[in-house]
């Protein structure tokens, strides 16, 4: 559709830069932090239409009435105070006197206060922010003793808290744009350019916990100028590498189509509480100036939901949120697999294996190849919660260790291999120098629900220790009752009641490969001091003897059901050479998942020799089947051989071979019409 709109003024209008006047006032060149007075007529044309209208008259209800002397409260009022002036003419001068006086009565009394509390800093600066920008918009509106009464309560408050300190982003952030507005900075601000790189690995994950993505990189609502402050410094032309900056464009994609999971809820990861949430905040809709399929992701995330009328939600973006883009499974290899299912709503599953490699902070747990799990509306899976390093050890975490000692470095290896596709997604962690004189490498599969078929995730771990290490897998589901035991060291069920989103969820945990003891314990779920009267969880921990080698390969079934999706049958299979399972699904499909030390193995119309194997079936017909480091794999007339180990995926005509080289014979339906990279002598 396009829109044409025609705009005539008659010789006696107010002026389209300048919508007030004061008498004998010299001109200013406010405001430009921004804005420009040059650019009010454009705005005013498109609040004829959305989303803009639907701002406006948000902004108008906002500005008629008023605001509590609360940093939040006042940041959302003097916002909207400012984007009516320029949009609602006629009142404009009434308008900038609700900002004038919002500084002067309101601002001047906030309990500004630097030291050890957040409350004291953080939110006050984030709210003096937009203070600082809503002045410079109606600056021409006041007169000089206005401005300079104005000027004095926002300098005066904002220097009682330094320069540097505690939050640096949020000091550099309002005071770097106070400086701008003096005139006093006119150069890049590296310091918080390297502030903002440090939060952002290569790949674009934050290595700084779910929840501290959102609110600081991410620009929440509660620390405003933390992100802010770029969008001054690219408008001015002080500073122009953010919003074309390949690393924050990577970040935005990443936030909004990969940290929250189906139900839009971020993925527990580091420091953070299931009671946390993702609010409509005023910075998201700028993402279309970084990124337009990142913006396409936020146009999902915040589908339905119309932005506040304030300056930043209706002067920053270049243009509207463009149509919604269901995210997909991505893989980072410096921060983890992020595996979701499409096109099944809310109720989708949504994994996260998390494995970052280069950069920590200080609200990163011992997390290395953790896990985040979520399904049927709820998180599945939590873990020590929040505040630093009481709830930082690996036991806390749904991550291996090896006696439950905390590992040395909360740094892996990152993902070393992986693939995603339509049903299956795979992926493998490196524990990389976490944990000291041992390897680990996690291998995440989500395989997606189908007609009749219900999804769920296995895990294998393969671990490299010493001779009789004991190793200690740990999983922490949402639940504070209790968790059942079905069937003792082979399965358990935990219902999902601390803190579910929508009641009835469960998840089953199996454990294919047989461990010497599971140990079910309540755990603090946030630091009790904090938190003093947060409830705990239970915390399931299996224990496998590493043997005289020091390897251990272990198969790990996670099944998420609700009374409308009941969890598929399972049990154990076992032999000399294997551990694994089978899974028979309500289509009458029959999936295998196991491990093996390599040697040939005959099961269930099945050749296998390999490190593991995942395969689905149905009346002796393969469906899909997934190998790892294997050399064999065949049921009837569908397999492959090769000559040295690869990992391959194949369903139907379409496949993913991962090799470093070797002689691949594939048979089966479809195989004539496979198409193979150029490198490949086929």
């Amino acid at each position: 559709m396009i829109l044409m709109v025609s705009f005539a003024c008659s010789k006696d209008s107010e002026g389209a830069g300048n919508p007030v006047d004061i008498p004998g006032k010299p001109a200013s060149r406010h405001p430009f932090l921004i804005v420009t007075k040059e650019e009010f007529a454009a705005h005013r044309a498109k609040a004829t239409v959305e989303p803009w209208s639907s701002m406006k008259a948000d902004a108008m209800k906002r500005s008629e009435a008023g605001a509590a002397t609360k940093p939040y409260n006042l940041q959302d009022y003097i916002g909207a105070a400012a984007l009516a002036y320029i949009l609602d003419e006629d009142n404009a001068q009434v308008h900038a006197h609700r900002v004038r006086d919002a500084i002067l009565e309101q601002y001047a009394k906030l309990e500004v206060v630097d030291g050890g509390a957040w409350s004291g800093v953080v939110p006050n600066l984030g709210s003096f922010y937009m203070a600082i920008l809503a002045l410079d918009i109606v600056y021409d509106a006041l007169s000089e003793e206005e401005i300079t009464k104005c000027e004095e309560v926002i300098s005066s408050q904002i220097f009682k808290i330094n320069r540097e300190g505690s939050w640096a982003d949020v000091r550099l952030g309002t005071h770097g744009t106070w400086d701008i507005y003096k005139g006093e900075r006119t150069t890049p601000d590296d310091a918080y350019y390297e502030g903002i790189m440090r939060q952002i690995t290569v790949d674009g994950v934050s290595p700084v916990t779910i929840h501290y993505a959102w609110e600081r990189v991410g620009g929440g609502d509660s620390r405003l100028s933390k992100a802010g402050y770029m969008d001054v410094l690219e408008y001015t032309g002080i500073d122009k590498r953010y919003y074309g900056n390949e690393r924050l464009q990577k970040f935005q994609r990443w936030l909004f189509g990969s940290s929250v999971n189906c139900s839009k809820e971020m993925a527990i990861i580091g420091d953070m509480l299931p009671t946390q949430n993702l609010h409509n905040d005023m910075l998201h809709r700028r993402v279309v100036n970084f990124d337009m399929e990142a913006a396409g992701y936020a146009a999902w995330f915040h589908d339905g939901v119309k932005a506040k009328g304030t300056i930043l939600t209706y002067l920053l973006p270049q243009a509207p949120l463009p149509a919604p883009i269901e995210p997909s499974s991505q893989i980072y290899t410096d921060g983890g697999a992020f595996f979701r299912e499409r096109e099944t709503g809310p109720k989708g599953l949504h994994l996260v294996l998390y494995n970052i490699k280069t950069q920590d902070e200080w609200h990163t747990h011992q997390e290395v190849n953790g896990l985040a799990f979520s399904g049927y509306g709820n998180r599945l899976l939590v873990n020590g919660g929040r505040l630093g390093n009481p709830v930082r050890p690996a036991p806390l975490n749904n991550t291996l260790t090896i006696g439950g000692k905390s590992h040395g470095s909360r740094l892996g290896g990152g993902i070393v291999e992986g693939f995603t596709s339509r049903y299956f997604d795979y992926a493998c962690g490196s524990s990389g120098r976490a944990i000291p004189l041992v390897q680990h490498r996690r291998s995440t599969m989500l395989i997606h629900s189908e007609q009749d078929v219900r999804p769920y995730v296995i895990l294998f771990d393969e671990v490299q220790a010493a001779a009789s290490d004991q190793i200690i897998n740990y999983l922490h589901p949402a639940n504070e009752s209790s968790v059942n035991t079905l069937n003792s060291h082979v399965e358990y069920l935990a219902k999902i009641d601390h803190y579910p989103t929508i009641p009835g969820a469960r998840l089953t945990f199996f454990y294919a490969t047989p461990p010497t003891d599971v140990i079910i314990e309540k755990v603090a779920s946030a630091v009790p001091d904090r938190y003093p009267n947060y409830p705990d969880h239970n915390r399931l921990a299996s224990v496998y003897d590493a043997g005289p080698e020091g390897a251990k390969q272990i198969v790990t079934v996670l099944l998420p059901e609700n009374d409308q999706n009941r969890k598929p049958l399972i049990s154990r299979l076992g032999g000399e050479n294997f551990t694994g399972c089978k899974i028979v699904q309500p289509s009458g499909a029959l999936d295998l998942a196991l491990e093996s030390s390599g040697a040939l193995i005959d099961l269930e119309n099945i050749t296998f020799s390999g490190e593991a194997m995942i395969s689905r079936q149905l009346e002796e017909q393969a469906i899909f089947y997934f190998a790892k480091e294997s050399l064999m794999y065949k049921i009837g007339k569908e397999g492959f051989t090769a000559e040295d180990p690869v990992t391959i995926f194949k369903r139907g005509s379409t496949g993913i071979v991962i090799s470093e080289g070797t002689k691949l014979v594939l048979e089966g339906d479809g195989v004539s019409q496979l198409k193979f990279n150029p490198s490949v002598s086929v």
